[in-house]
């Protein structure tokens, strides 16, 4: 079992290191110069080879992606070549603000997502079943910006529940004493509850917006989970055998966990490559609007330093995924173990051969 952990852990590092290249190569692949972008398309010649000189953008490719490696190995992500200020520090700040809705977001989203598939499938062919499936592929042709702005009109402008869309706090609000730069984290620390309020007031849509639109997928994996496991022959036997429906759902339920715990994870890298959206509708000082404004300035720091960090998070959640599918599922640690004492293909040795009389 320890042996296996280790194996998906040296994988992962091997994948990071291939993240790492990849958003080297990419990024040095893109299109303009940040000189330019920095200095203004009447920038002259001369200007344009002084800032590439102190940017290191002279120098060849593969000492720029040595460097890069062993910057980013030992947690230096560079500088914005626009505010210069550290990526890896602009990241730990508003990270936070971020999570402040995706992570109430995508668990709104399971808890509609099971609650909705698991009805649908345990109604298959209802009315419940048509109705889920309806809202679903609404849901599903739906951009995250256009429910954004949908409920944007209906909660802001047509209800006047909503307030308005202009990042965590408002013109009223006292800005928390800076600590950790994060306004959600320094609101916290300082015990400014009303600050607090207001911030989770003003996350309420963005939260519903981020459980809506992943609430669709999530309760359509669910559903196809569910009737799977329902027309199996293990759950055909359980009702050969007399167990109620009510048992042999909660059977089924846990056959499908592994699954779902899958999807967990893949929604939430789905959420946080997507954030950029949700606050950009909604004004969120958030990391992804963050790493929205470095592409389209074509700030080559902040755009490595997203596509890693994103990166990292997913892997290290792959790998977490793995060790607990493992603790909790008895077949996939059976087959581990089952592989671990397979013998060699070489076989047993062959009898030895006595003289010949």
């Amino acid at each position: 079992m320890i042996r296996y952990v280790l194996s998906r852990i040296v994988i992962a590092i091997l994948l990071l290191l291939g993240l790492i290249t990849l958003s080297f190569g990419l990024v040095s692949l893109l299109p303009g110069n940040p000189a330019v972008a920095l200095l203004g398309e009447y920038a002259t010649p001369a200007d344009i080879a002084r800032i590439n000189a102190q940017l290191g953008l002279d120098k060849p490719f593969l000492e720029r992606y040595l460097d890069y490696m062993g910057r980013t190995l030992s947690g230096d992500l560079g500088n914005s070549f626009f505010t210069g200020s550290p990526v890896s520090g602009e990241i730990w700040t508003r990270l936070p603000n971020t999570l402040v809705y995706l992570i109430p977001g995508l668990v709104l989203a399971l808890l509609i997502g099971m609650g909705m598939g698991t009805l649908a499938a345990y109604r298959y062919g209802r009315g419940a079943d048509k109705a889920f499936t309806a809202g679903v592929s609404i849901l599903m042709a739906m951009p995250e910006f256009v429910l954004g702005l949908l409920l944007l009109f209906i909660f802001y402008q047509q209800l006047h529940l909503a307030p308005a869309p202009l990042g965590m706090l408002s013109s009223s609000d006292i800005p928390p004493p800076k600590v950790t730069g994060s306004v959600a984290l320094d609101a916290v620390i300082a015990g400014q509850w009303s600050a607090v309020q207001s911030i989770m007031g003003r996350a309420a849509l963005p939260i519903v917006t981020m459980g809506l639109f992943f609430a669709a997928p999530f309760g359509k994996t669910v559903r196809t989970g569910l009737l799977q496991i329902l027309n199996s022959p293990q759950i055909e036997f359980a009702r050969a055998c007399g167990l109620k429906p009510f048992q042999v759902f909660r059977y089924a339920l846990s056959d499908v966990r592994g699954a779902l715990m899958t999807y967990m994870v893949l929604l939430f890298a789905a959420a946080l490559s997507g954030a950029a959206i949700v606050e950009s509708v909604f004004s969120w000082p958030g990391v992804g609007g963050w790493s929205l404004d470095g592409v389209l300035k074509g700030d080559v720091p902040v755009i490595q330093g997203f596509v890693l960090i994103m990166g990292a998070t997913s892997l290290l959640g792959y790998v977490l995924l793995d060790a607990l599918i493992t603790l909790l599922d008895p077949r996939t640690r059976g087959n581990i173990l089952r592989k671990a004492r397979k013998p060699s293909k070489a076989g047993p040795a062959a009898p030895a051969r006595g003289p010949k009389n």
